[in-house]
């Protein structure tokens, strides 16, 4: 019901939303950390991507890692932004 919810929202919006098969490169994932595995979140998949093993100490450079693998694909490709969001510490 979330993702039937999500398309009928996005197509009320401003800007026309791309078809669910056209190839699109400028989109959202998420990575988190799930009972010790690293996951890719892509809405444009039709599952979880697993990436490997993963801890609270090491997930940043985890991610990293494969984020430095997507961007070997194409190097000449300039539009590419990471953020991070995080619990605060204190």
């Amino acid at each position: 019901s979330i993702r039937v919810t999500h398309e009928s929202s996005a197509q009320e919006g401003q800007t026309e939303a791309p078809s669910i098969d056209e190839k699109v490169n400028l989109h959202f994932i998420a990575f988190v950390n799930v009972g010790g595995q690293l996951y890719e979140l892509d809405g444009r998949k039709p599952f979880p991507i697993v990436h490997g093993k993963t801890t609270e100490d090491s997930f940043l450079e985890d991610a990293t890692q494969v984020c430095k693998t997507f961007m070997a694909r194409d190097p000449q490709e300039l539009r590419f932004t990471v953020i991070a969001l995080s619990k605060d510490s204190y």
